[in-house]
């Protein structure tokens, strides 16, 4: 018996439960070279750009026979269904329909709200409009060369929650990562976007959580003592948003990396973190060299840890708290309260087909 060569369909991703509204990673810019299924917000979507090359993101399906828009071509600046070449424009407007004189409303499609910043193509969840602008990261734009880059991307089966609440819980970094400075390791909760700057322009007050982590005594890991990496003091400033974080990292006062970190919520069950980190320049390349090779080995080390609490965690919403958890209890706080307007956005009539 001959086997049919079509490859099996992938299974429809799982609808994303307590989703904040927010600005999320929805693919590389560099992948959107053509059509492409997208699996973004537990919702089959297809992403291209228009004549002008801006990134659209919209539903999967058209709306005459739902065939797969992902399939098609752009024609003219418009996307061109494969199947009976229907076409729709930036924003989501059917413009033609072969042999019909007049358009149905029901043939237009909801358009997502998108920015491209950072080799990111980000998409705004929760409503038709964005309720705060995409954060500022200079360090990837007017300072980018006083750093050493690379990209990082990582799949768990952990909520966006929780792994954005990972940067608030403190004693995590001494329990699970080996930063061995007891009675001297401190997390302060911070109350204005200002104190921050160092990461870049303030957040927007309403959907900022931010916070400083600091150790007068510190023992380094060993991975990074044996790269020839030495400091007495660490801290960590870390500011962020529903859908991702700014991060600097310090040794004795001085700026040693930045880190930008995105969510893609791909579906329930099914989360990326990805994004930039950035290795400061001496500009001695033999100073630079095992400082840029300590901190990766120890960036990757340090996730790997994280990502094996996340695989085997429970996702839930109660524990028993104790006075470390304040930070992270703070950031979950402001988090519930931007899930609950993005169920208002999405479903108070505004529902996306």
């Amino acid at each position: 018996m001959r086997r049919d060569p079509t490859p099996q369909a992938r299974p429809k991703p799982s609808p994303v439960t307590e989703l904040a509204a927010g600005w999320y990673v929805a693919l590389p810019s560099a992948s959107l070279t053509k059509p492409r299924a997208l699996d973004l917000f537990g919702r089959e979507l297809v992403a291209w750009r228009d004549g002008g090359g801006r990134a659209v993101v919209m539903p999967r399906y058209c709306p005459h026979l739902s065939a797969s828009l992902a399939l098609g071509k752009v024609v003219d600046g418009h996307l061109r269904c494969r199947f009976h070449h229907w076409r729709f424009d930036g924003a989501g407007t059917c413009t033609r329909v072969p042999g019909a004189r007049r358009i149905p409303e029901t043939a237009h499609r909801r358009t997502y709200p998108v920015i491209e910043r950072y080799g990111f193509v980000w998409a705004w969840y929760g409503g038709d409009e964005p309720m705060y602008p995409l954060p500022d990261f200079p360090a990837l734009e007017s300072q980018r060369d006083r750093y050493a880059t690379y990209r990082f991307s990582h799949t768990t089966p952990a909520s966006p929650r929780r792994v954005l609440e990972n940067a608030f819980d403190f004693s995590h970094f001494m329990t699970l990562h080996g930063v061995k400075s007891p009675q001297s390791l401190s997390l302060t909760m911070l109350t204005d976007p200002g104190a921050a700057a160092e990461n870049g322009p303030p957040i927007d007050a309403e959907v900022w959580a931010g916070a400083r982590l600091a150790s007068r005594e510190l023992q380094l890991p060993r991975v990074l003592t044996a790269l020839g990496m030495e400091g007495k003091s660490f801290a960590l400033l870390v500011d962020g948003w529903t859908g991702g974080q700014r991060l600097t990292f310090f040794l004795d006062g001085k700026v040693v990396a930045k880190e930008l970190l995105g969510i893609t919520p791909v579906s329930r069950g099914r989360t990326v973190f990805q994004g930039w980190s950035l290795v400061r320049r001496s500009g001695r390349v033999w100073r630079d060299a095992p400082t840029y090779l300590a901190y990766r080995a120890q960036h990757l080390l340090g996730t790997r840890e994280d990502l094996m609490i996340y695989r085997h965690a429970q996702e839930t919403h109660s524990g028993v708290p104790v006075k470390d958890d304040h930070g992270v209890l703070k950031f979950r706080k402001l988090y519930q309260r931007w899930v609950e307007r993005a169920r208002c956005a999405e479903h108070d009539g505004t529902a996306r087909t």
